[in-house]
């Protein structure tokens, strides 16, 4: 089975398919899309607020992938940490490892099974990586997608759909848990036009820890396939 790349993202999608998303595990099945609220104005400026907190971020995630007719294709677990501006770290564990890490300028995926690490340019537009939702600018969020709101009782869901129609995704949903004081994110929800769907629920969420800079840095392995797609890289 292919692998499939978060938001870098879409953690690109992919922060590509990336795949930078409960309280809860994520289930075997993922609910419909919520009904939004048509107020999007205050949807916007309620978005950046909660975004804005975050200056960094690390979370343990569950991603599901399911087809338009409810078929898994694809669970993985793993771990992530985004810094603003621009940085991330993405691995994911098991049969279907991986490894994801931005600086802010290049992105590298690095695939230990296949021996090989490919490296692109960063593409610093939010709707083309949905990763920057956390760790780049959002002053602007409202150019690039449409925004509303859902009502929720106990969280904070958003719903971001891309004004470009050639966008990998149709829709992206942020939650964020309303009744945590520090209202953390708990759930990304990412649906293309093919009807897939990726569900990514975070746990054990620290907004704002002190992370290393290292860890934002990949030094390519000895031995190992280099495929450089970054401008000025020949």
């Amino acid at each position: 089975m292919n692998k499939i790349v978060t938001l870098g993202l879409a953690i690109s999608l992919a922060f590509t398919g990336l795949s930078f998303a409960s309280l809860a595990a994520a289930s075997d099945s993922i609910e419909v899309i919520r009904q939004p609220v048509a107020n999007t104005a205050h949807a916007v400026k309620n978005l950046q607020q909660q975004l804005e907190k975050i200056h960094s971020f690390s979370a343990r995630f569950i991603q599901l992938t399911q087809d338009g007719l409810g078929n898994t294709l694809q669970k993985v677990e793993g771990f992530m940490q985004v810094e603003k501006p621009g940085k991330l770290r993405w691995k994911t564990e098991g049969i279907y490892e991986q490894l994801v890490i931005s600086d802010g300028k290049s992105l590298w995926i690095y695939d230990a099974d296949l021996e090989q690490v490919s490296i692109k340019d960063m593409d610093n537009r939010l709707s083309e990586t949905p990763a920057l939702l956390l760790g780049g600018d959002v002053s602007a969020i409202d150019d690039d997608f449409i925004i509303t709101q859902a009502p929720s009782d106990n969280a904070l869901v958003f719903i971001l759909q891309p004004k470009d129609s050639t966008q990998l995704f149709d829709s992206l949903e942020l939650s964020f848990n309303k009744l945590d004081k520090q209202q953390p994110l708990t759930q990304m929800i990412i649906r293309d036009a093919s009807g897939q769907v990726t569900d990514i629920s975070f746990d054990d969420v620290l907004n704002n820890p002190q992370l290393n800079k290292d860890i934002f840095t990949f030094a390519i392995p000895k031995g190992i396939d280099v495929i450089d797609g970054r401008q000025g890289s020949y």
